[in-house]
């Protein structure tokens, strides 16, 4: 149970302004509504009717972007009898709510192995949780973790939800919001206020479930904006006590700005964010020239929302990296030595400091460390699941965590072909971005034709058909292709500096791919030396 005397303060709150917060929130009852008035799990063709029956779920079924129902949909067209069967299952009520759900994503899992490899198919616990209450809004409602958290805390909550932990998070979003609901109902008051503001789209919402998640959605975003000042006026403080400490302001960066910058589609730069906030560990692999490490930097800055190099650490692996360069060891000091914080470490207590705002660490060659060796007792709490739990550390003993505003971006040259095969600890504490040539993304054919040369154009096109050789070549693959950065550094593209780039930088990599196909390496050199000919 919660705290009542906080929870009154911000029903009276909610209620004052029920009315012109109804118009932004009514989607909700109008997707129930929706739901009920398309659903139909023996529908001849499920994919129409799923289409149907989700369309006014849109703004619940995403995360960042629309790929959870983008999801369903695909694999219902793709093989709607399993899709069929995954939904019977979830609303069976006579079997085990968390069996069901594990259930769920598992089949999910396998479609998404049978049907889009190495993707993610977006069925997480919150989204399960908005099928569910679609269906039977009369017991359930939606779950999402942040809300939840926010809610729970500021209401002094027996539950308090700890991320990743859906077994336990959804029957405990469950509970909280059954007990906001046993308060209103008998709210003469802000029940009279819904049933006079809903309309016939919205659906009736007789147990008033629906109107008990959405106070206590309000009451996250109070305890947000309460976080938020508290955070002001610190920050305040310090400002009037320790000046030199203030930042700077720094200048303003959007999706947009990446989007011109980094040779990206809109689609995809989405999913890159949305892989690195869920699983808060990415690599960026890919082959040599396609922006890993200037895309790395501008993913943070787009998430920050401006150019912030304080909450910025960026460190390169290699061989010789080891645990005390990264976490903690004992270093020289004059006749003795003296135990010192190493790059991570540091970096951690920085974030930890200033938990309302993310702060990136990135990792270039990160697979030429040893991973064991460099993180140590850190590799398990790096984990998404396992950010913000303590742990002693080997030098001084002391209880340490990762916090859970650190996101960690790696960079990973696929075709160094001197590196044995990655860690598979590594692999899975770190979701994987394959970037690929972007040629023919918009931001590059608006590259060139800012520069109107004709020559690279040509030798552009013969660099996309070289990089089609070598996708296709058994021994190679996508991962060794040309990457587009080669051809972006200048404002004025000479001859001279594209036959340098092509002489120096391309054909020399040629000759390792192709050292023992001597006819092939040649045709290439006569190509791509031919376009400068006359």
């Amino acid at each position: 149970m919660f705290d009542e005397e906080i929870f009154n303060n911000c029903i009276k709150q909610y209620k004052e302004g029920f009315k012109s917060r109804f118009i932004g929130e009514k989607y909700k009852w109008e997707a129930i509504h929706c739901f009920k008035n398309n659903w139909d799990i023996n529908a001849e063709n499920f994919y129409q009717m799923i289409d149907a029956a989700t369309k006014g779920a849109g703004n619940l079924l995403v995360t960042t972007h629309t790929y959870p129902r983008k999801m369903i949909l695909f694999y219902s067209e793709c093989e709607p009898e399993s899709v069929r069967a995954m939904f019977i299952n979830l609303f069976d009520e006579n079997k085990d709510i968390n069996e069901r759900v594990m259930r769920f994503q598992s089949d999910a899992q396998e479609l998404c192995d049978k049907y889009s490899p190495g993707k993610q198919h977006f069925q997480n616990g919150m989204v399960i949780s908005v099928y569910l209450w679609l269906n039977n809004p009369d017991k359930y409602c939606v779950f999402r973790y942040n809300i939840l958290k926010e809610a729970a805390i500021y209401l002094k909550n027996d539950f308090i939800p700890k991320r990743g932990d859906y077994t336990r998070n959804i029957p405990g979003n469950m509970e909280l919001v059954e007990n906001i609901r046993k308060i209103i109902i008998g709210d003469d008051e802000l029940v009279n206020l819904f049933h006079a503001t809903r309309d016939e789209k919205c659906y009736a919402d007789p147990y008033l479930l629906t109107l008990a998640h959405d106070v206590e959605v309000y009451i996250s975003k109070i305890a947000s904006e309460k976080n938020k000042s508290e955070i002001e006026e610190v920050s305040d403080v310090i400002m009037h006590t320790e000046p030199e400490e203030v930042e700077t302001e720094c200048v303003i960066y959007s999706k947009e700005k990446f989007l011109e910058q980094v040779y990206m589609d809109s689609e995809n730069y989405e999913l890159l964010k949305e892989v690195l906030l869920r699983k808060k560990n990415l690599i960026l692999q890919g082959p040599p020239g396609v922006g890993k490490t200037f895309t790395a930097k501008r993913l943070a800055y787009s998430i920050m929302g401006c150019v912030d190099e304080n909450r910025v650490e960026c460190i390169q692996f290699h061989q010789s990296y080891s645990y005390e360069d990264f976490v903690m060891g004992y270093k020289p000091s004059g006749d003795s030595f003296k135990l010192e914080p190493g790059v991570f470490y540091e970096f951690c207590k920085k974030a930890s400091g200033d938990v309302g705002r993310p702060y990136f660490f990135i990792i270039d060659e990160i697979n030429r460390g040893n991973m064991s060796k460099i993180f140590g007792e850190l590799l398990m709490l790096i984990e998404a699941d396992y950010r913000g739990k303590e742990l002693k550390l080997a030098y001084d003993k002391r209880p340490f965590s990762v916090p859970e505003n650190i996101y960690l971006i790696g960079m990973m040259n696929t075709a160094d072909r001197s590196l044995a095969m990655i860690d598979y600890a590594l692999r899975r504490r770190f979701s994987f971005f394959t970037m690929e040539p972007g040629f023919d993304s918009r931001g590059f054919r608006k590259h060139q034709n800012v520069l109107n040369n004709e020559t690279f154009d040509t030798l552009i096109e013969k660099i996309k058909g070289l990089n089609m050789d070598i996708s296709q070549d058994a021994s190679l693959g996508g991962g060794f292709c040309i990457g587009h950065s080669y051809f972006c550094c200048q404002a004025v593209m000479t001859d001279e500096y594209m036959q340098s780039v092509v002489e120096y930088d391309i054909l020399p990599m040629l000759e390792e791919y192709w050292f023992d196909e001597h006819t092939k390496l040649q045709k290439w050199q006569n190509i791509l030396r031919g376009v400068f000919v006359d």
